[in-house]
């Protein structure tokens, strides 16, 4: 029961961690999506999230739940016995157990074979690779995985945690091939993966540059959270434990509360020649000049940074997270009523939204192939 009790506990940190691995990934796979394809929405864009989920999931469920090392954490472990180099140990263990399906030796090597059923389904499928290219690409992933275990994170950690097994070598190979198989019978039946990229020239919808406006708030998050990290990571490491208090400190927390911000809204802004956020960015969206077309004047950036920016942090730092959401949407519903979709912000610093593609006036580049 114990056993049970910390694989469970051991599950709920890795999803947790999961969660917070995704948005550090999502960003940069939207990015990507829209200067490939132009698009992000329909059948292509459900392939393509999956894809980017599966492989936050790979990582995670590779690395943590990532152990608290403490002054007694090797005693005892001895790095051979972190290796498991005989084939088909995993047999035994089954063999022991009755040959029961509920018995943990035989879901083990069921999770492991599952685990990589649909990376070889992706390859197959969505990257149009062969059997032979994707049982490969199965193999050194696998390998890499327990290369990563069994050197204690390449060495970041002073001892293994988890065991290195030449079973999940096979077992996640032959999940590889499990999966490309059931996409060689199942793919010709759903819709295209990949699909044709289009110019992507706008104009943006709402809902769009609603979730730009989240990406930026969702950056802004992981920017402070990243700074706390670093110090206190460098703090635990050094043995400066004043790094550590500052990391947690009121005032440290105010600090980043106003400089992250600035930074990302204002600072970033006025020195990208499309005049836009981490979040528009993301969502290669740009910033132009009402009247001109051309590129925002710095004063634009100053006035959304004022009329709209600075209320949200604001709001945000007390605690009325609810109120910028529903302010959020009203901005949104004004500019639904208008022909042209610019909000109340836009107005008042006389921009419009648009895409990069339509503000740099560079067409899209078709390709045939590729993520």
């Amino acid at each position: 029961m114990a056993a049970v009790s910390v694989r469970l506990s051991e599950s709920i940190i890795t999803l947790v961690l999961f969660a917070l691995l995704v948005p550090v990934a999502v960003l940069p796979w939207v990015h990507w999506q829209y200067r490939r394809r132009g698009r992000l929405r329909g059948w292509s864009a459900v392939v393509a999230a999956a894809s980017a989920l599966y492989g936050c999931a790979l990582v995670a469920f590779t690395l943590f739940p990532l152990p608290v090392v403490t002054d007694g954490f090797c005693t005892g472990r001895s790095p051979r016995a972190y290796w498991q180099p005989r084939p088909f140990a995993s047999l035994d263990d089954i063999a022991a157990a009755g040959y029961s399906p509920t018995s943990p030796a035989f879901l083990q090597v069921a999770l492991n074979v599952a685990l990589f059923v649909p990376l070889g389904f992706l390859l197959c499928y969505r990257f149009r690779r062969g059997a032979v290219v994707a049982t490969a690409i199965g193999l050194l992933v696998s390998l890499a995985v327990e290369t990563t275990q069994g050197t204690a994170v390449f060495g970041l950690y002073p001892c293994p945690y988890r065991v290195a097994d030449v079973d999940d070598l096979m077992t996640n190979t032959a999940g590889t091939l499990a999966g490309w198989l059931l996409a060689r019978w199942v793919g010709r039946l759903l819709p295209a993966a990949v699909p044709e990229p289009v110019a992507d020239t706008g104009p943006p919808g709402l809902v769009r540059r609603g979730l730009a406006f989240a990406g930026d708030l969702l950056t802004l998050s992981l920017a402070q959270f990243a700074c706390r990290v670093v110090l206190v990571l460098v703090g635990e490491g050094t043995g400066t434990s004043g790094l550590t208090r500052l990391a947690v400190s009121d005032w440290f927390s105010a600090a980043l509360g106003v400089l992250v911000p600035v930074i990302a809204t204002v600072v970033v802004p006025l020195l990208r020649a499309d005049r836009a956020t981490p979040g528009q960015v993301a969502f290669n969206l740009a910033l132009a000049d009402a009247r001109t077309g051309g590129t925002a004047p710095a004063r634009a950036v100053l006035l959304r940074f004022a009329f709209w920016w600075l209320p949200v942090l604001l709001l945000i730092s007390a605690g009325h997270g609810g109120i910028v959401f529903f302010a959020a949407v009203v901005v949104g519903l004004a500019a639904r009523s208008r022909a042209d979709r610019r909000s109340l912000l836009g107005l008042i610093s006389t921009t419009t939204t648009t895409t990069r593609v339509e503000r740099s006036g560079q067409p899209l580049k078709s390709t045939a192939t590729g993520p």
